[in-house]
């Protein structure tokens, strides 16, 4: 029997200055720069699937993130790496997706959910991330949620940052 989760959310905002809603937006789904992110912070990305319509956009990435040998976290995991799976379906029209992650461990127990919109702001474009956190494993659930949960925010504010580097430089 596992101990009740919590549930931890996450809220991230950010604006990209001088960037039209629709830029943004194919900035985002660009391959070429998501391979460069992906190299950027080391995260081992995968694209699996991805299908586009006029009305949706659906993309299925597998990341297998470069972890510290040494880190407790790969202590604990053994000699599997920890790797997730991250499914989005976008709504082009409402510029809002779903999204959620599956882990290659524990994704029974471990369930990471949420929302991303674009909005046109008047100096650039604003990026929300809205997440759910909720682990059930016993003793130890609002610790991952939280590990979890920063993790998300630290991904975030690297991407952030390579994005605007990126948007720099064009």
């Amino acid at each position: 029997m596992y101990e009740a989760c919590t549930l931890v959310r996450v809220f991230i905002e950010n604006v990209f200055i001088g960037v039209e809603c629709g830029d943004y937006e194919s900035l985002f789904f660009d391959e070429v720069f998501n391979d460069a992110l992906g190299r950027a912070l080391r995260l081992g990305r995968k694209l699996l699937h991805l299908e586009r319509s006029p009305e949706r956009i659906v993309r299925h990435v597998c990341f297998e993130p470069d972890r510290d040998p040494d880190s407790p976290v790969n202590h604990a995991w053994g000699t599997t790496a920890a790797s997730f799976i991250e499914e989005l379906d976008y709504d082009v029209r409402a510029k809002r997706g779903q999204w959620k992650t599956i882990p290659n461990r524990f994704a029974d127990r471990v369930r990471n959910a949420g929302t991303i919109e674009f909005a046109q702001v008047d100096n650039g474009t604003r990026r929300t991330v809205r997440g759910e956190v909720t682990v059930k494993l016993f003793g130890f659930h609002g610790i991952v949620e939280r590990m979890i949960a920063s993790e998300i925010e630290k991904s975030y504010a690297s991407t952030t940052k390579f994005t605007t580097e990126w948007l720099a430089k064009r």
